[in-house]
């Protein structure tokens, strides 16, 4: 009975909302919208009228011993004028493929040329008699190709790179590929020894960087890969403390110096990535600092690190100078 009630009143409300005055002036408004909107097609449509249509340009019949080294463009832009119903159909992406047969239109002189005059009439054959082709672009072709097989050369990667005070760069800059292939004329390929990329200046990294990078194009020739990604690993430095041995050097035969303490302890910054490694660290006492201060009373000599791996920073030692005694035998 409540369903039965709910219905009877939506009943009610609809019939009471389709007869009143409000509702039949909104049907009237939309009815008038809808007989302005069909006429203004009809006009549009039955009116000449300009567009501008982009085509995909398609190569075929490449021989695979052929590489095309420039001049070929993915797309080719057309401006074309009929009447709106002719070209209704390319507001939905129905444009036309322009393909042209390599083996057709190659020379022997290395290029593929088609004119201005050859460009326009194939243009023209892709769409209806009643639709004038305006303007074309690009107007003509002139593609560069080579069936000469590639020539590999190194890459050079020209970079300024550096870490922020807290970090440091550590481990070799890794390429994704060392060397690329070029292809091109016999003259051209005879004076590429190297490739080179575009620039890399960053400064402050905190992190490991990664970055795709262009390789500077040649004139007349192509390069495969275009692009190489470089990767420069950044760490932060940690601090660390190791104990060290004090050696004494320049000794005479005949003579031993002993020294207190005997150790010393280091302090440096590392890489977190060797953090936990043992370094190879020398701290020496050198003879000839004795001889030179025996007569000042001071009793101590300074002790120097003479050997650490390169990847510590801000070496500093813990006494920097120690007591000895030199005995003769």
């Amino acid at each position: 009975m409540l369903l039965k009630s709910y219905i009877d009143k939506a009943k009610r409300t609809w019939a009471a909302w389709r007869h009143s005055s409000r509702t039949n002036s909104i049907l009237l408004y939309l009815t008038c919208l809808v007989i302005s909107f069909l006429f203004w097609l009809f006009l549009t449509l039955s009116n000449e009228t300009q567009k501008d249509l982009t085509m995909p340009l398609k190569l075929t019949s490449v021989p695979d011993s052929t590489t095309i080294i420039s001049g070929l463009p993915d797309e080719v832009k057309v401006s074309v004028r009929d009447k709106g119903s002719a070209l209704l159909r390319y507001d939905f992406g129905n444009e036309p493929t322009m393909t042209v047969d390599f083996k057709e239109c190659a020379s022997t002189g290395g290029s593929l040329k088609i004119s201005s005059i050859e460009m326009l009439a194939r243009v023209r054959k892709l769409f209806s008699n009643t639709t004038a082709v305006v303007a074309v672009s690009p107007d003509s072709l002139n593609v560069k190709y080579t069936n000469l097989p590639g020539k590999r050369v190194p890459v050079k990667l020209d970079m300024n790179v550096s870490a922020d005070f807290r970090y440091v760069m550590n481990g070799e800059t890794m390429l994704s590929s060392d060397s690329v292939t070029v292809y091109s004329d016999q003259n051209t390929l005879g004076g590429i020894t190297t490739v080179q990329t575009r620039r890399i200046s960053e400064s402050g990294l905190t992190d490991t960087l990664t970055r795709e990078i262009e390789i500077v194009p040649i004139a007349g020739a192509k390069i495969v890969p275009s692009s190489i990604t470089v990767r420069v690993p950044i760490e932060p430095l940690i601090a660390k403390k190791q104990s060290v041995n004090v050696d004494v050097v320049n000794k005479p035969i005949g003579v031993n110096v002993i020294t207190f303490p005997s150790v010393v302890e280091a302090s440096f910054l590392v890489p977190q990535s060797i953090y936990r490694n043992v370094l190879d660290i020398r701290a020496v006492v050198n003879y000839n600092d004795i001889l030179m201060h025996v007569d000042d009373g001071n009793g101590k000599v300074a002790v120097n690190v003479v050997e650490m791996p390169a990847e510590c920073r801000n070496m500093s030692l813990e006494p920097d100078s120690v007591e000895y005694i030199v005995e003769k035998r």
